[in-house]
C-alpha cells in the first residue's frame, strides 16, 4: 500500500504543479506606485492627479496607485534613501538625481519649461531681491525647486532673508497675501493665478515636470506607459481630463534633457 500511495503521488505531481502555477498566474499583479512631491496641498494633488493615474492605468492595463508625502522633508528622505516607488512625476533636480544616482529613466515630460517667481503683495513695491535681505520669505523646504532657486537669488549666507517654511506653494502665496511674510518664491504657473501678487523677479527656466521610472519597471511596462502618456491628448477624453485637471500634455523626453540639473541640489542635506 505505501508503494501504491507513493506511485500515485508521483503520478499526480505534475497536476499539482500545474494547478499551483495557474493559481500564481491568476493572482493580480502588484500595483505600480506613482509618486508625486508635495508641491500642492494633498487634497489638490489627489484631485488633479488621481484621474490622470486612473486613466493611464486603464490605457495600459497596469494597476497604479498614487503615493503622496506630508511635506518635502519626508519626500526628500525617501528619495535620497532609494526612492521606494516605481514611477515619479518630479521636478528637474530630483529627476536628474534619480537618473544619476539610482539609474532611473525619463520616459516623458509635461510640455514646455517652468520658472520660479519671487513675489510680494501688490502694495509692497519691491524692485530688487536685495531689498528682502533679513525680511520674511515663505518657501517650501529644500529640495523644492523654489527653495533651491531662492539660494541662487541669495547666495551669500550672511545676506539672506529669514526663511519661513510652508507645506505647499498655495500656503506660501496665502502667507504673502495675509501679510504674514514679506515675499515668497513659488512656481510661476501658480503665481499667475494670484492677480494680487507682484512679481519681483523670475528665474531661468528648467525643463518642466518629468515622468521617470525605476529600474524595477520592465522594458515592456515602460513602453506601455510612455505610449499612454504621449497619446493622452490625442483623444477627446484625454483632452478633457487634462483640461479638468489643469495639466499640460505630455511630450517625449530623455535623461539628457535633465542632465546637470541635480547640481541645484548641492548643499542639500544628504545630497
Amino acid at each position: 500500500m505505501p508503494h501504491l500511495i507513493a506511485r500515485l503521488a508521483d503520478w499526480l505531481r505534475p497536476f499539482w504543479l500545474g494547478a499551483l502555477l495557474a493559481l500564481g498566474l491568476a493572482q493580480p499583479a502588484s500595483a505600480l506606485s506613482f509618486a508625486i512631491p508635495p508641491f500642492l496641498p494633498q487634497a489638490e494633488l489627489e484631485k488633479s492627479f488621481s484621474p490622470l493615474i486612473d486613466q493611464i492605468s486603464q490605457m495600459t492595463g497596469l494597476p497604479i496607485t498614487l503615493k503622496t508625502f506630508p511635506n518635502y522633508l519626508a519626500f526628500w528622505q525617501e528619495t535620497r534613501s532609494g526612492s521606494n516607488f516605481d514611477i515619479a512625476l518630479d521636478a528637474a533636480p530630483t529627476t536628474d538625481f534619480r537618473v544619476q544616482r539610482q539609474h532611473w529613466q525619463v520616459i516623458a515630460k509635461m510640455s514646455g519649461t517652468v520658472t520660479q517667481s519671487l513675489v510680494t503683495k501688490g502694495d509692497n513695491a519691491v524692485l530688487d531681491p536685495s531689498e528682502l535681505i533679513n525680511k520674511k520669505i515663505a518657501v517650501q523646504p529644500s529640495p523644492s525647486v523654489s527653495a533651491l532657486t531662492l539660494y541662487q537669488l541669495f547666495p551669500n549666507p550672511v545676506q539672506q532673508p529669514n526663511l519661513i517654511y510652508v507645506e505647499s506653494n498655495r500656503q506660501a502665496a496665502d502667507e504673502v497675501l495675509a501679510g504674514k511674510v514679506d515675499a515668497a518664491v513659488i512656481p510661476t504657473p501658480i503665481a499667475v493665478g494670484y492677480p494680487d501678487l507682484n512679481t519681483v523677479t523670475t528665474t531661468a527656466p528648467l525643463p518642466f515636470l518629468a515622468i521617470s521610472i525605476s529600474p524595477k519597471v520592465t522594458a515592456a511596462q515602460a513602453k506601455t506607459l510612455r505610449d499612454a502618456l504621449l497619446n493622452l491628448d490625442k483623444t477627446s477624453q484625454g483632452q478633457a481630463l487634462l483640461k479638468a485637471s489643469q495639466l499640460r500634455p505630455f511630450e517625449a523626453a530623455t535623461n539628457a534633457e535633465y542632465a546637470g540639473d541635480e547640481k541645484l541640489l548641492e548643499g542639500t542635506f544628504g545630497y
